[in-house]
């Protein structure tokens, strides 16, 4: 596990997503990528990796109506004291050894039903659109998100499979997992609002854990906000960090 690098996970990620959240891929002057997304217009979708060529990654974001944002590793911090930067998010690429997960023994009441597809069906999507508290963000996810995974389309070399836990045939959980080759990639973990506190999180992980497994990953890599109730999620799992890039999100116009 140890020998997968941060290139390594970014080039799986690309792949992975090629299908859902990536929409393309353009190379930089300095040859690093920007990543942008037709249907999302979050800077964590529409983002230079691997380039500090601020001058091309806002001229490239205002042709697609973005704000210009990059994610800056800690060996190519350049940009951080930068006048025009609006916001800095800390991030945390974590790793998990799924060799040996097993499948959690599901408690009285819930089941666990595993989609081999690259859309996941509409209980899955149930979950992703009651996340949050706040009903406005929930028909923000509805309208923005849930489109973008329910058009997702295959990808050459990524098996995709979308775990969805129920409580008495009421969907409650989600995750997803997209492997390719030894890697895998973990996505959209959650559950209902409404239930949340019960350990449902935990538990859809280590599901996906088992499934990776079976897949025929050795390694689980994921993508997490630094520092808050996830990433203690993750690492109380066996999660390590791997790498912790910071989006640094700017203003648009001239440098």
């Amino acid at each position: 596990m140890t020998d997968v690098d941060f290139r390594e996970m970014l080039d799986a990620h690309c792949l992975m997503q090629a299908g859902c959240y990536v929409s393309g891929i353009e190379t930089t002057p300095d040859g690093g990528r920007y990543l942008w997304s037709n249907a999302i217009s979050e800077p964590g979708f529409n983002v230079g990796i691997e380039t500090t060529d601020l001058a091309w990654v806002r001229a490239t974001s205002a042709r697609r109506g973005r704000l210009p944002a990059i994610l800056v590793t800690e060996s190519a911090d350049t940009l951080g004291d930068h006048p025009d930067l609006q916001a800095a998010f800390p991030t945390r690429w974590m790793l998990g050894d799924c060799r040996g997960a097993q499948a959690p023994v599901m408690p009285e009441g819930l089941t666990l039903a595993t989609e081999d597809a690259a859309a996941p069906g509409e209980g899955y999507l149930s979950v992703c659109g009651g996340l949050y508290d706040d009903a406005c963000v929930n028909a923000i996810a509805e309208a923005v998100f849930l489109p973008v995974l329910r058009n997702a389309r295959p990808v050459e070399g990524v098996e995709t499979r979308h775990l969805t836990v129920s409580a008495d045939g009421v969907p409650v959980a989600c995750a997803s997992i997209y492997r390719a080759g030894r890697l895998a990639g973990l996505y959209n973990v959650g559950s209902l609002a409404t239930r949340r506190g019960n350990g449902l999180g935990a538990l859809v992980t280590r599901a996906a854990m088992a499934s990776a497994r079976q897949a025929g990953a050795e390694t689980l890599m994921l993508q997490c906000l630094a520092g808050g109730h996830v990433e203690r999620l993750y690492a109380g799992l066996g999660f390590s960090a791997a790498a912790s890039p910071t989006l640094m999100v700017f203003a648009p116009g001239a440098i």
